[in-house]
């Protein structure tokens, strides 16, 4: 069977993915509590991606599995920088956010089910908005209280750069994806291609974040 560079480029992409799970599994123990919450989530991240690739071989369509990333990625990433931050309005709020998050996703989900291949956008476009802003937060917290002469060698800071770089370019890609879906192919493709290359630079960087990590 005959794939496309661009078909061949997006199936691989999910080897970084692999790197960063094999770097989170050789440094786990020694991990602090959040790093540990993030190698959780690379390792679920590895689980979606294998059986996305697999149905993608028999042309099985994946988009089911969309809804249930976002929303595990969501709950952890807000639950990893409630810790991180140290903060008592999101510690109180954080499972609220998960759950009325969890709660949209669904809803929104269910209503474009009917619709052969659209995907949920409104859900990842309010998980970019609210975790740049959390990233923001992070970043003037860390400028006031923690200033480094490194800021590389602070896994967190590591791990937020590569998150505000995802998030801030899957925001534009989410915005116009279904439009993208339906107007051509080619184009579609070439989207997918960014948001590929996206997706290494952040596994790449929570990779180098996981190895850099101090020993507890």
């Amino acid at each position: 069977m005959h794939y496309s560079s661009e078909q061949l480029i997006i199936f691989f992409a999910f080897l970084p993915i692999l790197v960063a799970s094999v770097t989170g599994a050789i440094k786990f123990k020694k991990l602090d509590t959040p790093l540990k919450l993030l190698s959780f989530l690379i390792f679920f991240a590895l689980i979606i991606e294998s059986i996305s690739r697999i149905l993608w071989l028999y042309k099985i369509s994946n988009l089911f599995l969309w809804p249930v990333y976002v929303n595990v990625e969501f709950a952890f990433l807000i639950w990893i920088y409630s810790m991180e931050l140290q903060n008592k309005f999101l510690s109180k709020l954080k499972i609220w956010l998960i759950m009325l998050f969890t709660a949209y996703v669904s809803y929104k989900t269910l209503q474009v089910s009917s619709r052969i291949n659209l995907i949920d956008n409104s859900g990842r476009l309010v998980e970019s908005i609210v975790l740049i802003s959390i990233i923001l937060f992070y970043y003037y917290k860390l400028y006031v209280n923690q200033p480094l002469s490194n800021l590389w060698s602070t896994p967190m800071f590591c791990v937020s750069t590569g998150l505000l770089i995802f998030f801030a370019g899957n925001f534009f890609i989410f915005l116009f994806i279904n439009f993208i879906l339906q107007y051509s192919q080619k184009l579609n493709y070439q989207i997918w291609i960014i948001h590929a290359s996206l997706n290494c630079v952040l596994y790449l960087i929570y990779t180098f974040a996981l190895w850099k990590s101090p020993q507890n």
